[in-house]
């Protein structure tokens, strides 16, 4: 096919990445020869066959034919629909996404406060969309949804929203109801039309809520709503007040402009914060669309944004006190995750930008906040992992940190994924080193990580148990490792492989001794109940494939007894056999353990503990006899059954103190071998908290539990969580929640960030107001807050950090927020108008968010695949032993091209036109001839 004049000039325009404002100024010095149709139909044929998916240039060009008034909606929509009819239903997968993105694109024209839409535009606009709504979602309703149903969805899903945002606009509304002239004699024929033309394309949709957003269903039903009042003329008397309330919120929800989002200080350090803190995994791709959306493709200024914000968490924490793990996780994330991000953002912006200047400046602004030396130390092993990265030269690092002492001992290069892998593999005593290596790992956390949950994987495929024992003890013995590993990688995934081994283990296919499996199952299973702890994972969060496994049963009954009468005989013998061999036989014999699997021995704990002090308190036990029966549960291979022992014990103890606080004397004291000591004070640390509250109620009657009561006080925080716990009380705390939130909004224009309250606190004081108050109170401070600055410079700021603590406050908050939008007649009917915009605008914004945050299902692979794998790294301390794993130095790729400039590259080399492209005639227009393209002339019932 021919390439019309038309179709080259968009194409040189794109092939030199002109920007948005030389696009402009190409239109105005040719201003009367540019047919904008043709040009506007000759970028939709780019985005189709000529350059990359997802290029933002071609978005930024239409935006500008929109907004400056070049060229209506509704001609745009004619030019689409004669595209679309031209093609006679032979649409490829890639024309479809062409439409889809080309609509987003129309919808945000149309929605943006510089486009000015009349009445008469919007009424032919409302007249094609909807007619090519109901051939599009006819034809996704009748494909096969397996073959080609779902490929429609997304256009249909684009265009949906495109009519019902446009419903919702001044011009739309007037469009659907009555003229004020023609209210008393009934409806007008046309407007009756129109609203019939709109609810049939609109229910059209319906059938297809599987496959569309929820975000968008809700509008539907919202003008679907709309149209059915107007339909029914004037209420009756038994209803008046509430159709009149219900048109009433609409008409004012349509009065509201559209606010568009906008990045605040606060608001990335809220989003951060609640991701960091909470022991989160931080996704790439998530983060970056998220950034990208508030900041409106400025890959500089998201770069900025969340560099300064990193860092006004870390020193948040550090100058509050009690935040150990929290400042730890904060110095993993930017001597890791940080770096790799920042590189995300610098290939994938189309528009470069000089990363050297930028961190420069970025650093200069945070330098007060890094007076410590600790701090200023984690600033500088993270500015030398972004010289690895090639985002600035390793000279420069030197000039910014001027202390020369923070970089002595620093690694040359970054440890790769497979590399490590394939270390272990040779040497299966690396694994655990690795576990080692990941806390203090600069730049090397996330491959470290990966690399210890891929050989995990393999080690469970080829039941490798033993070297899964060492690796699994190894990271018990270090909780931080964990929060590591969360951080790259999501718990279900690294965890279920592990679940479905134990819940898979079949114990009659053991030969040989049976008790150095029974350290093996203890290892994992342990490793399980310690990362559900750590980080706070309910048990649907572990990645448990099995509903009916040891794993679900045991989780169900952790700290339950079973009377004898419940259990079957074979439990009982079971049972008998435990019993026998801690306090009567000579020691655990191996046959125990053939006989008596893992899974019913844990299930059996605090049956067997109070079978055990029933049989004290009857005198068939003295006290020597308990004690040393107990002790064999401190063995390493039993160690995981303290953690049911403990939690049964904190449950009875109110029940039978002294005998409970014999058993506790036991179980709490440390292991005579240092094999099991570091592991048992994990367990302690674990279920200090759960067990020590319920020992404080009862400790003034019983004395005898001081000593362990003072072991339990020497146990730290296990918990991020509990770190950041917030004790005020209500109504106190929502005071402060409100103070805190105001206080970062405004004061975030400066560096100087040291409220009384660690501005990271916030997610934990919505959580505690929450806890305490509800979730409709809390919801209610944040929108106080709002309506505080409403007057004030600081609202639109206000706006995006309140949406964002909601976004990431829990699903209770936007739950109440969505009650709240629903019950906008009765705000409305009580004068309060300013608090019912507050409602809708935060609840737009808080909608838009939550699609930004979806995070979708991943394999390994993929997030693996998500890395700079094309960066070749190294890291020196392996000296020449380990040289030959594979390493390669950073320095010697620095002349390589991004990955970004060679998929530029390859773009401009697809530009290669023919001579006779630009002899073109200059009326040989893409398929539009000297055609108007009268709406009279499209064949939309062709479908």
């Amino acid at each position: 096919m021919p390439v019309s004049k038309w179709t080259t000039i968009a194409r040189q325009c794109l092939h030199r990445r002109l920007s948005v404002q030389q696009f402009g100024h190409l239109l105005q010095a040719h201003h009367g020869e540019i047919g904008v149709r043709s040009l506007f139909d000759a970028l939709v044929d780019c985005r189709e066959s000529f350059c990359p998916p997802g290029d933002p240039l071609i978005s930024l060009y239409i935006y500008h034919l929109g907004s400056t008034g070049a060229i209506s909606v509704s001609d745009a929509l004619l030019v689409l629909t004669k595209r679309w009819n031209d093609a006679k239903g032979q649409l490829s997968q890639d024309a479809l996404t062409c439409y889809n993105q080309t609509l987003q694109d129309l919808t945000m024209i149309m929605i943006s406060p510089k486009y000015k839409l009349e009445v008469s535009e919007a009424r032919l606009a409302l007249s094609i969309s909807s007619r090519w709504l109901s051939a599009l979602a006819r034809q996704a309703s009748r494909e096969d949804a397996e073959r080609t149903g779902l490929e429609y969805s997304d256009a249909v899903e684009s265009l949906a929203f495109f009519v019902a945002s446009l419903a919702a606009t001044d011009p739309g509304l007037e469009v659907l109801s009555p003229s004020v002239a023609t209210k008393k004699d009934g409806l007008d024929g046309s407007v009756k039309e129109m609203r019939a033309s709109m609810r049939q394309a609109l229910e059209q949709c319906l059938p297809l809520y599987s496959v569309l957003s929820s975000q968008l269903m809700e509008r539907i039903n919202t003008v679907l709503k709309h149209i059915s009042l107007l339909d029914n003329g004037l209420p009756q008397d038994g209803n008046t007040s509430t159709q009149a309330s219900e048109i009433q919120a609409l008409q004012f929800q349509v009065s509201i402009a559209q606010s568009q989002l906008l990045a605040s200080k606060a608001g990335g350090i809220l989003f951060l914060g609640a991701l960091l803190l909470t022991s989160s995994t931080i996704d790439d791709g998530t983060a970056v669309n998220w950034l990208s959306s508030r900041h409106h493709n400025d890959y500089q200024a998201m770069f900025s944004d969340i560099f300064t914000a990193s860092f006004t968490i870390l020193r948040c924490q550090s100058s509050t006190p009690r935040r150990s793990l929290c400042m730890q996780q904060c110095q993993v994330f930017i001597q890791n995750k940080l770096p790799a991000l920042l590189s995300m953002i610098s290939a994938t912006s189309f528009n470069s930008f000089s990363t050297e200047q930028t961190i420069t400046d970025a650093w200069h602004q945070i330098m007060p906040l890094l007076s410590e030396h600790d701090l200023l130390s984690v600033g500088a092993h993270f500015l030398h992992v972004c010289s690895l990265l090639h985002l600035l030269p390793g000279q420069m690092v030197s000039q910014l940190v001027s202390n020369e002492n923070l970089l002595k001992g620093l690694s040359k290069g970054l440890y790769t994924k497979d590399g490590l892998v394939d270390q272990v593999n040779s040497n299966h005593a690396r694994g655990p080193k690795l576990v080692e290596e990941l806390i203090r790992g600069d730049g090397s956390a996330g491959f470290i990580s990966q690399a210890i949950v891929e050989i995990m994987h393999n080690y469970c495929q080829n039941k490798e148990t033993q070297y899964l024992k060492d690796l699994a003890n190894a990271i018990i013995r270090k909780p931080a490792a964990i929060n590591c590993i969360a951080l790259f990688i999501r718990p279900s995934f690294f965890l279920g492989p592990l679940c479905s081994l134990l819940d898979e283990w079949r114990w009659d296919e053991i030969h040989g001794e049976a008790q150095p499996v029974y350290d093996d199952f203890g290892a994992v299973f342990l490793l399980i109940l310690v990362t559900r702890a750590r980080l706070g994972l309910s048990n649907s969060e572990l990645g448990i494939r099995k509903k009916d496994g040891f794993l679900s049963e045991y989780l169900k009954h952790e700290t339950y007894e079973h009377s004898l009468d419940d259990l079957s005989e074979e439990k009982k013998s079971h049972l008998g056999n435990w019993i026998n061999a801690l306090y009567l036989a000579e020691g655990l014999s191996d046959e125990l353990f053939t006989t008596c699997s893992p899974h019913d021995f844990y299930l059996l704990i605090p049956t067997l503990l109070r079978q055990s002090i029933t049989a004290y308190q009857q005198g068939k036990l003295t006290h020597d006899s308990l004690k040393a029966g107990l002790d064999y549960l401190l063995e390493p291979f039993l160690l995981p059954s303290l953690i049911s022992a403990l939690g049964w014990a904190a449950e009875v103890y109110q029940q039978d103190s002294v005998v409970v606080g014999k058993v506790l004397e036991v179980l709490t004291k440390a292991p005579g071998t240092m094999e099991s000591r570091d592991i048992h004070h994990t367990i302690l640390t674990m279920c200090a908290p759960r067990l020590k509250l319920r020992l404080v109620s009862s400790a003034a009657k019983d004395s005898n539990i001081d000593p362990v009561l003072k072991t339990l006080d020497k146990c730290q925080d296990f918990t991020l969580s509990a770190e950041r716990e917030i004790q005020n009380e209500s109504p106190g705390v929502v005071s402060l929640l409100q103070h805190s939130l105001a206080t970062l909004i405004t004061s975030t224009d400066t560096m100087h960030l040291e409220p009384p309250v660690g501005l990271n606190d916030i997610p934990a004081l919505i959580s505690r107001t929450v806890e305490v108050r509800g979730a409709e109170v809390a919801l209610r401070a944040l929108i106080e807050v709002l309506l505080q600055l409403s007057d004030s410079h600081h609202f639109p700021f206000a706006l995006d950090a309140v949406t964002t603590a909601i976004c990431m406050g829990g699903e209770g908050l936007h739950d109440a927020l969505l009650l709240l939008y629903h019950n906008l007649g009765g705000m409305l009917r009580s004068g309060d108008t300013l608090a019912a915009e507050a409602v809708v605008r935060l609840y737009r914004q808080v909608e838009a968010y939550k699609n930004l945050l979806t995070v979708q299902d991943m394999g390994l692979d993929t997030i693996f695949g998500q890395q700079l794998t094309n960066i070749d790294t190294a890291n020196p301390n392996l000296d020449a032993a380990t040289a030959a794993s594979g390493v390669v130095d950073m320095q010697a790729e620095q002349g390589q091209p991004d990955g970004i400039d060679q998929v530029l590259d390859e773009v401009a080399a697809m530009g290669n036109l023919d001579a006779s492209d630009a002899d073109m005639n200059f009326d040989s227009l893409y398929g539009l001839q000297g055609n108007e393209m009268d709406l009279n002339d499209l064949d939309l019932d062709m479908f």
